[in-house]
């Protein structure tokens, strides 16, 4: 009978914490919104994964697809830009492969960004939910291609003979503050876009020309005396504290200060799109 009350209590406790959890997520506004979202992780990581299994549905490789094209583009780049910049293949190609394969994400994560309100319009329209979290999942649906990206590359450093240090702890870290990075992005992105339509084309523009001056395909000791271009580069030092660890290069002090500066400024900036601009959203789209 004592175990039949017991099981009792414990079922209504749960259904409560149920009910309280449910009305929490109900009841968001914009200055919770951006918590509230990133805490339903089983929201967004269900959806993300679901994302990444219909993209590639009926595929052989799935996800590996990009993967493999990426592996083929470094191979040919690799091969080309050491001849012309004079550099052992063995040192260039890994160090190309790590910015091309962060890039990507960089860029992706931010062009995406620019339609997540968008492309989720009939959801916000129908159910309240965090707007943060349509940006979660489109967040981590791109970091789980780039963790199919990046052992291939280290994979790759291996096999031209680089050993892995103690530094690739540090991995962990410059791959957390990538994402958050890429988090506000997508939530300021995702809000400006939603109320003016060409900002779109603008961010696209932009990384298409911040590609060329950001240190992907050449290093910063080619600049010389003007290696200030990449230092004021945000850009950079995003990769940087991927790329670094990988190889086994001390990451400079300003390349955390610029990462983790970006993420303080950053969710500053998305927080205060979100507490004036959280109830328009759904009549801009």
């Amino acid at each position: 009978m004592a175990a039949t009350e017991h099981t009792a209590t414990a079922a209504q406790a749960g259904t409560s914490h149920q009910a309280r959890a449910l009305e929490h997520w109900r009841s968001h506004t914009g200055q919770n919104d951006i918590l509230t979202g990133l805490r339903a992780t089983h929201v967004w990581l269900a959806l993300g994964w679901h994302d990444i299994r219909q993209r590639y549905r009926r595929s052989v490789l799935g996800p590996f697809w990009f993967t493999l094209t990426t592996l083929i583009m470094v191979g040919v780049l690799g091969f080309l830009y050491s001849t012309l910049f004079k550099q052992e293949v063995s040192d260039y190609l890994p160090y190309l492969g790590i910015g091309m394969v962060v890039w990507q994400f960089i860029s992706t994560a931010a062009n995406e960004g620019c339609t997540v309100m968008i492309g989720a319009a009939q959801v916000i329209k129908q159910i309240r939910m965090p707007l943060s979290a349509h940006v979660c999942r489109m967040t981590w649906r791109n970091f789980i291609i780039l963790l199919h990206s990046l052992p291939v590359v280290v994979v790759l450093m291996l096999f031209f003979g680089h050993a892995a240090t103690w530094q690739m702890l540090l991995l962990i870290p410059g791959l957390l503050l990538l994402l958050l990075n890429a988090v506000w992005s997508g939530i300021v992105f995702g809000i400006l876009c939603a109320r003016y339509r060409d900002v779109a084309p603008i961010i696209g523009n932009l990384f298409q020309v911040g590609f060329f001056l950001t240190p992907v395909m050449w290093r910063v000791d080619a600049l010389q005396h003007r290696a200030w271009v990449a230092h004021l580069n945000p850009f950079h030092h995003l990769i940087e504290i991927v790329r670094g660890p990988i190889l086994g290069v001390p990451v400079a002090l300003e390349s955390w200060l610029w990462a983790f500066g970006l993420l303080v400024l950053g969710f500053a900036f998305a927080q205060y799109l979100m507490v004036r601009c959280r109830e328009r959203v759904a009549y801009w789209l």
